[in-house]
């Protein structure tokens, strides 16, 4: 359509203006989203992004954490393609995190994650998108400003949005679920339930498998099994986090990364046993492959961290270590010199090794505290009043190319922070979570400048 140039008023006047001008508009039809608890929506969209924002509020910081939890066609959580503040994309970066904000106001999202459909491996059944507040005595009351809202990424449009202050003192919400359905299409369901005790995505993988029980209908749920998932000064009850309460007898502690820009990088674990007085006893590295008491053993030196699964591990017999070993300390050493802000995707955890259970995880990459540091004293492991054992996370940085030069900095640390009695994990009874009955969704369309989907 066109029209005439007129010579406008006001500060707009213009006294030669003349002449005429097209306008068009092109509008295309689509039906605008606001999925709510028992929708099921199919995405016909290739990305999904998921966006956390707050504020600090009161002049207290607060951390909100977003996950992405992997559920596979047996019913296993899958670890490497968990999404969360300590592994910011999964194998084949088709999940990718934003990295951690600990206490939110930046402008926009403060966490992000992005989710390329059409690339999550087919193994892959479900996602879980879970929120959690990491700040101890805080629950979603505290944070009135958080949002969280789903996106289509491609188009920009909205798909659901989440208030957790509305949800009341709660600590963990269960945002959406993404699952592949029959025909092999993603579907959308909101969950919008809460837990209030859990601060990490870790302690709510009993509830997070029993979602997935009408895709899998003999899924095992084990209302026992969880991870512990570790920060700097993190420390658990080790049987806490094993079905049945009775540790195994072995356990492993393992070390994996990957090669940075081609470069060979040969790191090294080492376990230094300490008595109750700190006196060293005896050091298990690539060069001692055994504990004197034999309970220890080391798998030997990997120099180029390009092995799947761990690239070396520490097998532990905690039932048969020396009454005389209090401590055993986890240190990681370069001994090629690379930093250890350097490597890639570098992490550790202990785990069962027969059962294939992870009891807990640690990521080591991406802190800015090792930089121009070659060693780590990540934590250790240490007899209760009890004869419990337990696990703390030191994360100090420090120097050495063997555990040998590291042993006085790990005495040091337990001297002046020695380890409490960590409190009980609240257990699980019963697990009763199941989706929510389907709500069926309002048909209607809004029209809609194709402009704005470009």
């Amino acid at each position: 359509m066109w029209y005439k140039v007129g010579q406008g008023k006001g500060k707009y006047f213009c006294e030669d203006a003349s002449g005429e001008i097209e306008i068009s508009m092109a509008v295309s039809a689509r039906k605008m989203l606001s999925l709510v608890r028992g929708n099921n929506h199919i995405i016909t969209e290739n990305e999904i992004r998921v966006g956390l924002a707050w504020d600090i509020e009161n002049d207290q910081a607060v951390d909100l954490d977003t996950s992405c939890v992997a559920i596979d066609k047996r019913g296993d959580v899958l670890m490497d393609h968990t999404v969360y503040y300590g592994n910011l994309n999964n194998t084949n970066l088709s999940i990718m995190h934003s990295g951690d904000e600990r206490q939110g106001g930046e402008v926009g999202d403060d966490e992000v994650i992005l989710c390329d459909l059409d690339s999550i491996p087919s193994k892959i059944r479900a996602l879980y998108f879970v929120l959690t507040i990491a700040t101890a005595g805080k629950t979603f009351e505290n944070v009135k400003s958080a949002r969280v809202r789903i996106l289509d990424a491609d188009h920009k449009v909205g798909i659901c949005s989440f208030v957790p202050a509305e949800f009341g003192p709660a600590t963990a919400m269960f945002l959406v679920r993404l699952a592949r359905n029959r025909r092999r299409q993603w579907v959308m369901s909101p969950i919008a339930d809460t837990d209030h005790k859990a601060r990490d995505f870790g302690s709510l993988i009993p509830e997070l498998k029993a979602y997935t029980r009408d895709l899998i209908p003999d899924i095992d749920v084990d209302p026992e099994e969880r991870i512990a998932v570790l920060r700097k000064g993190g420390h658990i009850r080790v049987h806490d986090y094993i079905p049945g309460k009775t540790i195994p007898k072995w356990v492993c502690f393992g070390l994996k990364w990957d090669i940075t820009n081609g470069v060979n990088i040969d790191l090294d674990a080492s376990a230094v046993c300490l008595g109750h007085d700190l006196r060293p006893l005896d050091i298990v590295f690539f060069k001692q492959l055994r504990s004197k008491d034999n309970a220890i053993r080391h798998s030997g030196d990997e120099r180029e961290g390009d092995k799947s699964g761990d690239d070396e591990r520490i097998i532990i017999s905690l039932p048969n270590v020396s009454l005389d070993v209090h401590y055993i300390g986890f240190i990681i050493n370069s001994y090629s010199g690379q930093e250890l802000d350097d490597v890639a995707r570098a992490s550790c955890r202990l785990y069962d090794p027969r059962a294939g259970l992870n009891i807990a995880t640690y990521t080591i990459s991406n802190a800015s505290a090792l930089d121009k540091h070659t060693a780590l004293i990540m934590g250790f492991l240490y007899r209760s009043e009890h004869d419990q054992w337990g696990l703390r996370i030191v994360s100090e940085a420090s120097h050495g190319k063997t555990a040998h030069d590291n042993v006085e900095g790990l005495q040091r640390f337990i001297h002046y922070h020695p380890p409490d009695e960590p409190s009980a994990h609240p257990g699980t009874q019963h697990v009763l979570q199941e989706m929510p009955e389907e709500v069926p969704q309002p048909d209607e369309e809004i029209i809609v400048p194709a402009a704005e989907f470009q």
